[in-house]
């Protein structure tokens, strides 16, 4: 008998041990109840709970704990802090659940990705004007630049030609300027050579005329 006994307790707590499965909705009695990866009280809060809010309760445990599951999201509640009992405002339920505090929360969050996405946006047209005022602006100075540089190079091979002509005139003078140094030392030369004749014939002379005087003597 005391076999049979401890046998049979043995399966019960086994049993417990595994837990029970009530496949029933549950609601939380209170604010700030933690919904835990794992049925301690150190375990990971998967989601802080709000009073009145709707659970499936997938399994009670003998250590206090059920397990529940809210939206897919499974983890574990103190089953103390979880009753059968509907609370009495139903519209309150879903607004306490977090369904419309989550909806609130998505509804703000595509409200201010919209916000966003419209700044962007404008933001891309602003650029995009600036790119084709750019655009316009390097198309004015490169064709003006482009004018300035023909001028320059006008300007460039007018000088060129000039200085060409000024370095003709520059070596016709500086030929011509040969030419009448050549003539003149060629001048200077021929009347050298005619004054030095002119004056040796005039010594020759003075030479006789000095030799016939002293003869007669």
């Amino acid at each position: 008998m005391k076999k049979i006994t401890l046998s049979t307790l043995s399966v019960a707590l086994l049993f417990l041990s595994f837990g029970v499965f009530s496949a029933s909705s549950v609601y939380t009695v209170q604010d700030d109840t933690a919904l835990r990866s794992d049925k301690s009280s150190n375990s990971k809060v998967l989601k802080v709970l709000v009073k009145d809010t709707r659970l499936q309760r997938l399994t009670m445990h003998y250590s206090g704990w059920s397990k529940v599951d809210l939206k897919g999201l499974n983890g574990w509640v103190l089953s103390s802090h979880l009753t059968k009992t509907m609370p009495e405002n139903t519209r309150n339920i879903v607004a306490k659940s977090g369904v419309k505090s989550d909806n609130s929360k998505y509804i703000k969050q595509i409200n201010n990705l919209k916000e966003s996405l419209e700044k962007s946006q404008l933001k891309n047209k602003n650029l995009s004007s600036e790119i084709v005022d750019i655009k316009v602006l390097n198309a004015e100075s490169t064709n003006k630049t482009t004018a300035d540089f023909d001028s320059l190079e006008q300007k460039n091979n007018e000088l060129s030609t000039y200085n060409n002509d000024l370095q003709s005139q520059l070596d016709s003078v500086d030929t011509d300027n040969n030419i009448n140094t050549l003539f003149i030392f060629i001048l200077g030369l021929i009347i050298g050579v005619i004054t030095s004749v002119v004056i040796a014939r005039s010594a020759q002379k003075k030479r006789d005329s000095f030799n016939t005087i002293s003869r007669s003597y």
